[in-house]
């Protein structure tokens, strides 16, 4: 039963009811607008059929069949759907959700719309290996892939670095460092694509889920050698060691409640002693692009 001051309160004037009702409505619209903003079931859609399980240089991983995505409509109306979601009126939980989906289909994106390498004349010399062949190194760092302009989302564009800033930082919130096994860099040592998509009302699961996917993947994400003491990770474990440890003191008490019992055991008894190496990092990507070399003349990959 609600506290006697709130029940009282609720038994006011029929002007105060009016204000209650109002604000409930408020909410309502609010929630109502973020639902239909962000098309989740065609994102959903687009992820159930297009990415699968599979092995990309003899790593385990998800495979997006980017060729096929690119000429999907769910895909083009997700994406579109992003630059109509009212951010300042979504809370934490819903914040994470659009972030997250945003990243990953802009990642996407990026690819499919830059999925072949051009020379200087504009000759198609055929796919790009890695979202890291977009952009030019010749301009600095403006002109690399990670601030290229990705997508709009509430209206604002974003470049992906952008996306990522924001989730490490998402003000007035503070950061889940989970979300690093949530968004993917179209690169076979990345964390796997979701097989659906982020929503709010279930975030937590999905994201406890997607740290566990990740550490359990003895190809990227974490293979322990008892007999050296070794326990070898993901290199985005060293890469922001600073945000795990923020949240949990140290990169090994942050993975501990998602690794498996026997891993758990030995971190454990020997978390003093065990020495932490990291996977190379395969910035190759995790599904074959979808370039068709036609001979067209294009300077994509030299714009910022």
């Amino acid at each position: 039963s609600p506290h006697p001051t709130m029940a009282r309160s609720m038994q006011t004037e029929p002007g105060s009811r009016c204000v209650l009702r109002s604000a409930l409505l408020l909410l309502a619209c609010n929630f109502a607008l973020f639902a239909k903003a962000q098309d989740l079931d065609a994102w959903d859609r687009v992820l159930a059929a297009h990415v699968a399980l599979g092995s990309r240089e003899g790593i385990q991983t998800h495979v997006v069949n980017y060729s096929a995505i690119a000429s999907n409509a769910d895909f083009h109306k997700f994406v579109s759907s992003l630059e109509t979601v009212n951010v300042s009126a979504l809370d934490k939980d819903q914040t994470y959700a659009v972030f997250m989906n945003a990243y990953n289909a802009l990642a996407i994106k990026m690819v499919i719309d830059h999925a072949c390498k051009y020379s200087f004349l504009g000759r198609c010399e055929g796919s790009i290996a890695s979202i890291t062949d977009i952009g030019s190194k010749l301009f600095g760092p403006l002109s690399t892939v990670w601030l290229k302009s990705a997508g709009k989302i509430g209206g604002k564009v974003y470049s992906l670095q952008q996306v990522e800033d924001f989730l490490r930082n998402p003000a007035p919130f503070v950061e889940d460092s989970r979300l690093h096994s949530c968004i993917v860099c179209a690169s076979i040592s990345c964390p796997n694509v979701r097989m659906e998509a982020y929503r709010a009302d279930k975030l937590d699961a999905q994201m406890t889920a997607q740290m566990k996917d990740w550490l359990s993947n003895p190809d990227k994400g974490l293979h322990l050698d008892k007999a050296a003491g070794v326990l070898k990770l993901s290199k985005i474990f060293s890469w922001y060691a600073g945000d795990f440890a923020k949240a949990a003191g140290s990169v090994v008490d942050f993975i501990l409640p998602y690794v498996d019992e026997e891993v758990h055991d030995y971190l454990m008894k020997n978390k003093e002693s065990v020495r932490l190496e990291y996977f190379d990092y395969d910035w190759n990507l995790n599904g074959p692009s979808n370039c068709h070399c036609d001979g067209g003349s294009s300077f994509e990959q030299f714009t910022i």
